[in-house]
């Protein structure tokens, strides 16, 4: 098993209308006085090299759930600059040793906001890598796949509140959490629109295919996704080399025949693979292989 990620769960696809989200302060991570100092530090230490650092808020992703093929993600808040702080900070071992020791939770004091990312199908059977810029703050020079983060602030548009207000001013009571839902399902859309240019009209709704920790970010979980493409991979590249709004947080593009994906992890391109992405297609692998399972068990039944 590969150590730098760890799976939480496996989903077989499951659409948006099986996902629910409880949402609430006690999904917050857990303040520890003696470590609030040195995450303003690491904070300011991190804006000195890069002053375009912006301290957004973000869904802080606790635990999760699987039963009768409805999944549960239980969320919280947090922000970029505590995880910065935290996931990222010299000391996270000891954070995760005092999480453990104070709460059972190794990931107690960790920010771990939830990150979302997606295997992206071309109609002709491809799926999309692309290389992040050595301009970007995590995984840079690395192969991944489309991905980013939910965004608590778009909350706002539905509350019918300001939408310069900060989201933690809001009670948490207040947030609809279908709304939740729709946000992390959307976030990827948007994500997949903004890094490769391919048009929303043009993608299905996204499969969840589980949840994974990135151990080299000290467990920092993302929500990874499955989703088809109507276009084909030569419709892809050149909407991709034309660019879209974010355009400059990659440099290049990989198509990868799903033939060849299960034995990606063969492959010379497999180092350069990002840690979430390569769970991703850990995933993906085994979303696709649960296919397999039920179209053999539906052509023995038709036989039988």
């Amino acid at each position: 098993m590969d150590p730098d990620i760890c799976l939480w769960f496996t989903s077989p696809g499951t659409p948006k209308s099986s996902v629910r989200v409880v949402l609430g302060v006690h999904h917050n991570r857990k303040v520890l006085d003696s470590h609030e100092k040195n995450i303003e530090l690491i904070w300011a230490r991190r804006r000195e090299k890069n002053p375009r650092l912006f301290n957004g808020s973000k869904f802080r992703l606790h635990s999760s759930d699987v039963q009768n093929g409805t999944v549960t993600l239980n969320m919280g808040l947090t922000c970029y600059k505590d995880y910065l702080g935290t996931n990222w900070a010299p000391d996270a071992k000891t954070l995760h040793h005092l999480g453990k020791r104070d709460f059972d939770n190794s990931q107690a004091y960790l920010s771990d906001p939830a990150g979302v990312g997606a295997m992206v199908q071309t109609s002709d059977g491809y799926v999309i890598f692309i290389r992040r810029s050595d301009k970007v703050g995590e995984a840079p020079g690395l192969w991944d796949v489309p991905g980013g983060h939910p965004e608590p602030q778009e909350l706002l548009i539905l509350l019918g509140k300001d939408k310069n207000l900060e989201i933690h001013d809001i009670p948490m009571d207040e947030f609809p959490h279908d709304a939740v839902v729709e946000e992390i399902y959307d976030s990827i859309i948007r994500e997949i629109r903004d890094e490769v240019n391919i048009p929303v009209e043009s993608l299905s709704e996204p499969l969840l295919l589980g949840v994974a920790g990135n151990n080299t970010s000290a467990g920092r979980p993302s929500i990874e996704f499955y989703v088809k493409c109507s276009l084909s991979s030569n419709e892809v590249k050149a909407l991709y080399s034309a660019g879209g709004p974010e355009a400059e947080e990659s440099t290049s593009m990989a198509l990868v025949h799903l033939k060849d994906i299960n034995e990606l992890d063969k492959s010379a391109m497999w180092k350069e693979i990002a840690p979430h992405a390569r769970a991703c297609v850990r995933l993906f692998q085994s979303y696709r292989k649960t296919l397999r399972k039920k179209t053999n068990n539906h052509s023995l039944n038709q036989v039988q």
